[in-house]
């Protein structure tokens, strides 16, 4: 079967080539290539637009406008394209806990699960900087290493799942998924609550990241970082001419100088003012 073009569309501006056979091969090289490509941000939701969780609508906006996203529009893109392509796989849901145990959490971080020659394997384009660059196998407590990171699953119990990160000395978890049925109508839940809800973290914050198989480029708000083998590098962005050169020439994206006044007023002011207090004080 001929895939949509929206897929198509997908597939050949990463420049991948589609096996005879179903292959992890193609897996690991389409997870890179997309993390590297397209950005993970909060773009969309902090200027409060209307973010459409269909796949024409997502392909137009990541692929061809390159504007990038969030969980719920890359992971749908990947999991669509791989499903198309005769591939195994699994929607499934997470609970973001980035090591915070205390405060309930609810499903809002949408992930792939993959089975192939009866591998199981986590695939996630849309986590951002602590997300894999590559098909994290379901290997419990083994450390597996992707990129500059090292993971490990931990296994919780009522099929339930931890995704582990190295951070300094020791782990951290990112998130929990589990083993039950979903579809798109509970991805709509977490979604809603994504973009809407006043305590949501993208709506307080402005993220934009890409992550190559060496170097992680993440911006938080009026912080820029860089991470490569050598360490970490970061910036601080103290007018809006800086906010517009780094996403243009760091994420490949492109807005209005009007939108980036507004955004550096909203999101790096703040933080800049802050700073300065702190200095003087």
């Amino acid at each position: 079967m001929p895939l949509s073009s929206s897929l198509q569309n997908y597939l050949s501006d990463l420049g991948l080539v589609v096996p005879e056979q179903p292959n992890i091969k193609f897996v690991q090289a389409l997870q890179a290539e997309h993390v590297a490509r397209y950005s993970f941000n909060s773009l969309a939701v902090v200027l409060g637009e209307d973010i459409s969780l269909d796949l024409d609508a997502i392909s137009q906006k990541i692929v061809t406008r390159s504007l990038g996203g969030y969980c719920f529009e890359h992971n749908k893109l990947t999991f669509e394209l791989l499903k198309a392509l005769g591939y195994d796989v699994q929607l499934k849901l997470a609970r973001v806990l980035n090591n915070n145990f205390e405060r309930e959490a609810g499903r809002t971080h949408r992930v792939t699960l993959l089975t192939l020659e009866g591998v199981s394997y986590l695939v996630d384009t849309g986590f951002g900087g602590n997300g894999p660059i590559a098909p994290l196998r379901l290997d419990i407590n083994t450390q597996q290493v992707a990129g500059l990171d090292r993971y490990r699953m931990l296994a919780k119990g009522k099929g339930e799942y931890d995704l582990q990160v190295v951070k300094g000395d020791d782990y951290f978890t990112l998130y929990r998924f589990d083993s039950a049925t979903y579809s798109d109508a509970d991805c709509a839940l977490g979604h809603f609550y994504s973009h809407k809800n006043s305590n949501a973290v993208f709506l307080k914050n402005l993220m934009v990241t890409l992550k190559k198989q060496d170097q992680t480029i993440a911006l938080v708000n009026a912080e820029l970082t860089i991470r490569d083998s050598q360490g970490e590098q970061k910036l601080l962005i103290e007018s809006p001419e800086s906010l517009g050169n780094i996403l243009s020439s760091e994420f490949d994206i492109n807005l209005e100088p009007a939108v980036i006044e507004h955004l550096f007023i909203r999101f790096l002011v703040p933080i800049l003012t802050e700073d300065k207090v702190g200095i003087t004080s």
